[in-house]
């Protein structure tokens, strides 16, 4: 339903300009700002994990629109701040930007911007310049250990919620946790470590809000999840508000090797192909009576030995090359598959063209007619990643793998893949050959190794630490309590066709074991949700516009999704009424444009 509206009517009648600089003067967008973290030159990988790939993942999984100012390539200026009417383009900052000399970066602009309402948030040791210091009211002392927790003073927007958590902050940290020593001189501290404070906060006489939270900038932090709910605190307070995607119990169950010729001849991945019915009564119908999915990965290459070439799987009836009592019926495999797209429990994403080396001849090749006691039986068997000879493979004949893999799936499916899984897990990642760049450029919005990638044209994000993904075979016990659950991202889950092959009632268990109030999403979901863009509408009132696109979002087309909607205390103040501070907001299906409107007429 293309152009659906939403209204939350929180206040009719509003009074023009009441909402003030909370919502009236600066953009809903956010903008985080680093030294010289970005380890690409290029500007468009995000991948070694760091407090930079966490911050990005955070804002990306979250689904918040922002933007990123390298310093070491770019200035801190109105040229980059401000848009062609003198307005600023971001209505929060996330400074990060650690003990980096800041030289001569227009600071005084950043004062100018906070004065205008612009939120500033400023992440552990980068208050180490004095003129940041001096916005957040603190200065910098020196970096410091502890084994304290947290205690929370005083009420305010950004602690609620939060007693009793207060020992997380140290869970898993051994016996002391880094910090950073600052002293409060204008801020209000919400939140120390001993004595020491580790969240401040300060409003200017302007009325600009300034946080300073004080981790220590590093992936182990980063992934605490009481960090992770204080930073989303200080973004909704430093707005005034924020829409973002929540994923509580939300799995993405994946299954891999559908159509791949090894486990014919393979001796240590050897099992008869799965019929149609085994498909239907092992994963179809355990699916359905949970209100389940699973991304089905496909390989659309069949690596035939005897013709030396790559054909279609799902035309293949095929004797094993180990057990001459069994046959291949591949085409009862696509018959299984077919009915569980229709079912509506299967996704088919791409597992790649030919799960298998691109060049089979070279030595110790060839393979086509190598031992299978022998050569035939080494790491042939991966198809971005060589490790066989340990190198990687080119970006050219990763395109046309990737080319063919999406072509053979629309052509076979009638569906076009957004989720790629190399075979394997194995992949390039030099600039040159990365096979997340070229992903992203063949039009896959998600990539999944041992975590999920964001793939578009102008950014590659691994999301590493925040959406991870673990694996389970039939003879392994999995409860939900084993899986490392966070509101902030889906956990991917893989398995096997060969896991149904060798038990037809694993599935059953697996879903049972894991029990009620799982959520199971596919990759498509997930990338709806991440490539999804929110912008603020310039209206009477608060006016947000969620578009999805028909690539990236085409999930929505035919399904319903939900964000969150997050309002400060200034706001619903300024609403004159009792809003609520969080309420779900449910788009319709349909892609294109959907209005979520707070206030006005």
């Amino acid at each position: 339903m293309r152009g659906a509206f939403i209204r939350l009517i929180a206040a009719i009648g509003l009074a023009a300009g009441r909402l003030g600089a909370v919502a009236d003067d600066v953009p809903y967008r956010f903008l985080l700002v680093i030294s010289d973290q970005w380890e690409d030159r290029a500007s468009h990988l995000i991948e070694r994990p760091s407090d930079f790939q966490m911050t990005a993942a955070l804002l990306k999984t979250w689904g918040l629109p922002f933007d990123i100012l390298r310093l070491d390539h770019q200035r801190l200026d109105r040229y980059h701040m401000l848009d062609r009417d003198g307005r600023p383009l971001h209505g929060t900052i996330l400074w990060n930007t650690g003990t980096t000399p800041l030289g001569d970066q227009d600071l005084g602009l950043l004062r100018e911007l906070v004065a205008r309402g612009v939120g500033l948030i400023v992440l552990g040791d980068s208050v180490a310049a004095p003129e940041i210091g001096a916005l957040a009211g603190v200065r910098y002392v020196s970096p410091y250990r502890s084994h304290e927790g947290l205690v929370f003073s005083g009420e305010h927007f950004i602690t609620r919620g939060f007693r009793g958590r207060e020992k997380e902050i140290t869970a898993g940290a051994g016996y002391s946790l880094a910090g950073v020593k600052v002293a409060a001189e204008q801020a209000s501290v919400l939140a120390t470590r001993a004595t020491l404070p580790f969240l401040a906060v300060r409003t200017t006489s302007e009325g600009g809000k300034v946080v300073w939270l004080g981790l220590e900038r590093s992936v182990g932090q980063l992934a605490n999840q009481l960090v992770r709910d204080l930073l989303k605190r200080c973004l909704v307070w430093a707005q005034g508000y924020a829409l973002y995607a929540e994923y509580p119990r939300s799995v993405v169950l994946f299954l891999d090797d559908m159509g791949a010729s090894d486990k014919t001849m393979l001796p240590y991945w050897h099992y008869r192909t799965l019929s149609e019915e085994e498909i239907r009564t092992g994963l179809i119908e355990p699916l359905k009576r949970r209100n389940g999915q699973v991304d089905i990965n496909v390989v659309t290459g069949y690596v035939d030995r005897g013709t030396r070439s790559v054909l279609s799987p799902w035309r293949q009836r095929t004797p094993d090359a180990i057990d001459a009592n069994v046959v291949h019926d591949f085409a009862s495999t696509k018959r299984g598959l077919d009915a569980g797209v229709r079912e509506g429990v299967f996704q088919i994403e791409s597992h790649g063209w030919t799960h298998m080396l691109p060049d089979l001849d070279s030595p110790p090749g060839p393979w086509w007619d190598a031992p299978m006691d022998g050569v035939g039986s080494l790491d042939w068997y991966n198809e971005f990643g060589d490790r066989l000879r340990q190198r990687e493979i080119p970006a050219a004949t990763q395109k046309l793998h990737l080319r063919r893999s999406i072509e053979c799936i629309r052509e076979d499916f009638g569906v076009t893949p957004l989720v790629i899984r190399p075979g394997g897990g194995l992949y390039s990642r030099s600039y040159a050959n990365s096979t997340a760049r070229i992903a992203a450029q063949a039009g896959f919005g998600l990539a999944t190794w041992g975590f999920a990638v964001y793939l578009s044209a102008d950014l590659v994000l691994s999301l590493e630490g925040v959406s991870n993904r673990g694996g389970w075979e039939y003879t392994r016990s999995l409860t939900a309590a084993d899986i490392p659950w966070s509101v902030d991202a889906p956990y991917w889950l893989g398995f096997h066709d060969r896991d149904v092959a060798m038990d037809r009632a694993c599935v059953e268990r697996l879903l049972t074991s894991l029990g009620q109030g799982v959520r199971y999403m596919s990759g498509s979901e997930y990338a709806a949700y991440l490539h999804a863009q929110v912008a603020r509408l310039p209206e009477r009132g608060l006016a947000l516009a969620v578009d999805y696109d028909e690539h990236y979002c085409r999930y929505f087309a035919t399904r319903p999704s939900a964000w969150t909607l997050h309002l400060s205390d200034e706001l619903r103040r300024a609403l004159g009424v009792e809003a609520p501070e969080k309420r779900v907001i449910t788009v319709p299906k349909g892609l294109g444009r959907h209005v979520v409107r707070v206030g006005g007429k």
